[in-house]
């Protein structure tokens, strides 16, 4: 008996351990033996960064409205140019990791009695001089739309660099959303070319990460690749399920639908008109009281340059007709800035809070925050009249 107790000891301290391991480490990390979904690309492809990136904290369930605002986040130090245009074209001060002021492609996430600290969240990629090797998805915070911080303890690039980055590898569209009580951040990740030191367009691949505090997130997931293009992926959860809107390499906006974010279904090539020579290129979209509300960036093909267009639909699908928008009637910004991907929430009373990205002369990449109310928005959509701020609204 004593034989067969020693035995037994020994095998425990041998084997419990690793399946311990083996179990606490299933629940940190998403399953990797996931089926893969119909476009899928038969190339594959492992998350690589330069910087490790730290297991999700496991956070208790609280009460927001119990927990106080704060103001500890790390601002930015503004640099001459943006000084320069700041007061013209209302741009908003965001900390960027290069230091550089420049960003673009924002999705914003609003929260009435704020989330972890803040009411409004928001991922970005610094863009400055249109370097993409710097377009690595971060994230700022704000409790009014004017100061943006970094929030204590958050080092951006969240998703660090991509370790081929010298040989034209980028991570780019963040996109932010919330599944449950926890902060999701997709982002598309495009592979380098080592013989030629540029990025490597053939196929699309996108990652998500979680996180409980907008602190620490947890190691990145691949979820979907293509090798048709998915761009500027827009994404809603609703009763159980994402929505997903992107644009594919035939210039068309595309709807897809899924339960755990890997397996891809009903597909749609969406219905939205804009005017002869624009097609989609990248997009925000909001659900506001059962009725989907498009914030859609259209490129120009004739001498290349990008718009923004409002649009609705009931169905997520079917969109009216596109109807030019415009956040100031500066004369830049109506005839030679480009307006790029924007974004937009709805807030108190109606009213749409959005943050709109510029690209202005000299290729400087900045953003603007203006407001639009649904009233305006659903007016324009109904009469196909182009809406023009007239001053910077709040």
């Amino acid at each position: 008996m004593a034989i067969f107790c020693g035995i037994v000891a020994v095998a425990l301290a041998i084997f419990l351990p690793h399946y311990c391991i083996k179990q606490f480490s299933a629940t940190q990390s998403d399953s990797s033996t996931r089926p893969v979904s119909k476009i899928v690309a038969t190339e594959k492809s492992s998350y690589s960064s330069t910087r490790p990136v730290p297991k999700i904290a496991v956070a208790k369930k609280s009460n927001n409205s119990c927990i106080p605002l704060k103001k500890d986040g790390i601002p930015a130090k503004p640099k001459k140019d943006f000084l320069a245009l700041k007061s013209r074209y209302n741009l908003l001060l965001i900390p960027t990791y290069d230091g550089s002021n420049q960003e673009t492609h924002p999705k914003l996430l609003y929260f009435k009695n704020g989330w972890n600290g803040y009411r409004y969240w928001m991922s970005m990629t610094p863009y400055p001089s249109t370097n993409y090797k710097l377009e690595n998805p971060s994230i700022v915070v704000s409790n009014d739309l004017k100061t943006w911080v970094v929030p204590k303890g958050l080092k951006n690039p969240v998703t660090g660099l991509p370790s081929d980055v010298n040989h034209g590898g980028y991570y780019s569209d963040p996109q932010l959303v919330m599944n449950g009580d926890a902060m999701e951040l997709w982002f598309r990740y495009v592979h380098g070319k080592p013989k030629i030191g540029g990025a490597d367009y053939r196929c699309d691949y996108y990652y998500r990460m979680r996180s409980t505090d907008g602190i620490h997130w947890s190691r990145p997931c691949l979820m979907q690749s293509s090798k048709k293009a998915i761009l500027s992926l827009a994404i809603i959860r609703r009763k159980g399920k994402y929505q997903f809107w992107y644009r594919d390499n035939t210039n068309h906006l595309m709807y897809a639908e899924s339960i755990n974010g890997v397996n891809w279904t009903n597909f749609h090539q969406c219905q939205i008109s804009l005017p002869k020579g624009f097609f989609p290129w990248h997009q925000d979209i909001v659900l506001y009281k059962d009725k989907y509300y498009l914030l859609q960036t259209a490129y120009y093909k004739p001498h290349y340059s990008f718009s923004l267009f409002l649009a609705e639909s009931m169905d997520g699908v079917n969109f009216t007709r596109g109807v030019k928008f415009y956040p100031s009637e500066d004369p830049v910004v109506l005839h030679k800035a480009w307006l790029y991907r924007s974004t937009f929430v709805p807030t108190a009373n109606g009213l749409f809070q959005m943050v709109v990205s510029y690209c202005l002369p000299g290729r400087k990449w900045f953003m603007t925050q203006c407001a639009i109310s649904q009233a305006t928005w659903d007016n324009a959509c109904r009469t196909g009249k182009t809406v023009t701020l007239r001053a910077a609204s709040t």
